[in-house]
């Protein structure tokens, strides 16, 4: 098919199970091609962060593969639902300290992180420490650590969850931003608003398998 001539990630029959019969994703299939945003909703439990964590190489599949060109290995950024920031830096200093392990040159390093300090409304606190931030501040420094990388393809899981509206509009727009520019996302939440403006196809899991599928 033409579609998958053209596709940048392939699932064949990928299943992650823990424990026979447990909770877990799959078999499952699916093509993801560049520059496509990928939405996952489900109740808890339906295998959504499964899935991402296997994008992610966090997981290894029970079964079944999971094709990606080898230029995405380096350029994959994975948003957890959890906040994982070193809340006794300051915002810069967590930015800088990831723009390095993404081997970022030293001196585009500073240009992305004020960019990305300026996208999410946060340049005015790029010296506090990341502990006296809100929960939605928080939220999208995350995000801003993990775009960084400058992915090709970008992992979320919840990235919105307990923000606030203005947070929730910043992160919302800087997506639409990075899919404008051709960024391939899968983005997990439980709000189904946010999936219909960001996405281009929704995918919702019941025990680990899609049951609906809706392009946009």
């Amino acid at each position: 098919m033409k579609h998958a001539e053209h596709a940048q990630l392939r699932l064949e029959q990928l299943e992650k199970r823990f424990g026979p019969g447990g909770p877990g994703v799959g078999p499952l299939s699916l093509v993801l091609e560049q520059g496509e945003v990928l939405g996952l909703q489900g109740r808890n439990g339906a295998g959504k962060s499964t899935l991402l964590k296997v994008l992610a190489g966090l997981y290894r599949p029970d079964r079944g593969t999971v094709e990606r060109p080898s230029q995405w290995e380096r350029f994959t950024a994975y948003v957890p639902q959890e906040i994982a920031l070193y809340e006794s830096l300051s915002a810069w200093d967590n930015l800088r300290f990831w723009g390095r392990v993404y081997g970022m040159p030293s001196k585009i390093l500073p240009v992305r992180g004020r960019w990305l300090l300026e996208q999410l409304d946060l340049l005015d606190r790029t010296n506090d420490t990341v502990g006296a931030f809100s929960g939605g501040m928080q939220r999208r420094l995350q995000l801003a650590t993990a775009l960084m990388a400058s992915p090709q393809l970008l992992l979320l899981d919840e990235p919105t969850a307990g923000a606030d509206p203005q947070s929730v509009e910043q992160i919302l727009s800087l997506l639409l931003h990075l899919r404008g520019q051709g960024c391939t996302m899968v983005l997990i939440s439980h709000h189904r608003s946010e999936l219909e403006r960001v996405c281009t196809r929704i995918l919702t899991l019941d025990q680990g398998m899609v049951v609906e599928e809706q392009r946009l």
